[in-house]
Parts: C-alpha cells; structure tokens; sequence
C-alpha cells in the first residue's frame, strides 16, 4: 500500500520537509473559519504529489463553485513551485463525516437522507474534474451506508479514464469512532470493493486513514479484485512533535519528544518508518476478510 505523507509546512522545525517519495498537498488547511489559511508548503525535487482539493476546509459560506477550486489548485501549485510534481488532482467533493456548527468543525457523520445532497455534488465535482482535467484525477465518491456509497460509484467510476484514482471518501473518522464506523465500513467495502472490480478499477485511493483494522481489511478486498490502493495523512509528520511515536502494534509508549534541534529529523523518520508499515501490512494481523456482522452483533 502506497502512503502520501500529508503536507502543511515549509520546515519540520530545523530541518528540511522529508515526506519522502510520496506527498499530499492541500491548497488550504485549517479546522475552523478563524484558522483555515492558504496552505504554505514546501517538498523535495523529487518528491511526487496528490494535490487534494481543500474541499475539507471550506466551511459555511467559502465554499467554491469548481472551476474556482480547480484554478485555486493549478494557483497553489504554481505558487509553492511543485507544479510539475502532481501526478493527479483530486475533485472537489463535499464530506459526509464532518459537521459544521457556527465556525467551527467537527468530526461527526452525516444522516444518510442529508448526505444525498453532498452525494450528488461529490458526482457533479468529478464530473467537473472529468472533463477538465489537464493530468490524471482522484475522483471522489461519499456516502453514509453501502448503498449510498455504491450508488455514488456507480455514477462516477465511468468516468475514470486510464490513469485515474477512485477516492474513497468519509472515513477518517473510522479510528476515532471505531464501534460505529467500523460495521458500516465492512458492509460498505464488501458492497463496493467487488463492483469496482468487476467495472475495472484499476487503483483506489483512501483518504485521511491510518487506522489499521480498516487499511487492512480493505487491502484484502483490493487484492481479490487486483486493484492497488493508497492513503494519506499528515498525522505520521507531527506525531513525534507531541511525544508521539508508531500505530496500532507498533506504537511506543516510551517515547519522548526529541530536542528541537533534532526534533524535525525525528518527524522524518516517522514518514519513512509508517511508510514501510504500510508497505508490510499485507504480513500484519489486520491483513484479513472483514467479517460479516449485524449492526446489533458488532455493538454488543
């Protein structure tokens, strides 16, 4: 499985930004209206980039019609010099895990009756990248239980050409609510992971997961339909910053934030060390069928 190392700075404190071989670049970050902010960055030559759409960042009222989104990434690329490293653009898709209340955002999913508005626009903004796009795309799909997901898929795998992605969006909160997620999550993939295979989806790109049972269990439903899959985060490049070190068996509750004149070389061996995780889940426990359970079973 391929990683994409989330990038938001033009230093890991001292030192040059290390994401490695793969990173992904947002044009706009931020958690709320009062902090989202253009998104100063800077990568390697030599390291190549996913530039997702900032979709995630515009709250009430910024929200862009998608030709705006699409200058605002080809500006941002240009602007921060790492134009020529996208391999592939992402839609402008609207999230179905995140609340908005006031300013603010939050980590919350959406009913499946007020998702089918941002269903909808999650189709319309790839078939915007569709017909627009001047290199390979990651286009988007949402949804809130299988069926929706699927019927999202349906209308939007068609329109991959060779070379694109197909996004798997909504699950980044699946670490953090793993209990209500994770059963939705397996029904979903077990639905949907086939059809593309069946349609020939060639490649699968999960956004904003490290949670390992999920990144598992969808690796095993990729590889029965030979379709490659990737996922992103930014999480692997600040975690040491706060005293934090590895996921799920790896983790190391001994660590100890580094000086910060060695602070930022920490950071970068973190992205190369998840990396190679990543690389080796296949040889993991979290490598395996997801289980078919009810709701009711899996809550017990």
């Amino acid at each position: 499985m391929n990683f994409y190392c989330g990038v938001n700075e033009t230093r890991w404190n001292r030192h040059e930004v290390a994401p490695g071989p793969l990173a992904c670049i947002s044009p706009v970050y931020g958690a709320s209206i009062q902090t989202r902010r253009e998104n100063s960055v800077r990568v390697p030559g030599d390291t190549a980039v996913l530039q997702d759409s900032g979709a995630f960042s515009d709250g009430p009222g910024q929200r862009l019609d998608f030709a705006a989104a699409y200058e605002r990434q080809i500006a941002h690329g240009e602007k921060y010099g790492y134009a020529d490293q996208i391999t592939h653009r992402a839609s402008y898709d609207l999230l179905i895990d995140e609340v908005w209340t006031g300013n603010n955002r939050h980590k919350r999913r959406w009913t499946v009756q007020d998702a089918e508005q941002a269903v909808a626009e999650t189709i319309d903004a790839a078939r915007f990248m569709a017909y627009h796009k001047d290199r390979p795309a990651v286009l988007s799909v949402q949804g809130v239980n299988a069926a929706q997901y699927l019927n999202c898929a349906r209308q939007v795998a068609p329109l991959l050409e060779a070379g694109d992605v197909l996004g798997f969006g909504g699950w980044c909160i699946t670490g953090k609510m793993p209990g209500v997620m994770m059963p939705m999550f397996r029904e979903t993939i077990r639905l949907v992971v086939p059809w593309c295979g069946r349609v020939g989806v060639k490649r699968i790109h999960i956004w904003g997961v490290l949670y390992a049972p999920a990144l598992g269990e969808l690796l095993w439903m990729c590889d029965q339909q030979d379709i490659a899959l990737s996922t992103d985060s930014a999480g692997p490049s600040w975690r040491p910053a706060f005293g934090e070190w590895g996921f799920a068996d790896w983790k190391d509750s001994t660590y100890t934030k580094a000086p910060i004149e060695t602070r930022g070389l920490d950071r970068a061996r973190h992205v190369a060390a998840t990396r190679e995780w990543l690389r080796d889940l296949r040889y993991s426990r979290y490598f395996r069928e997801p289980r078919q359970v009810s709701w009711q079973m899996e809550l017990l």
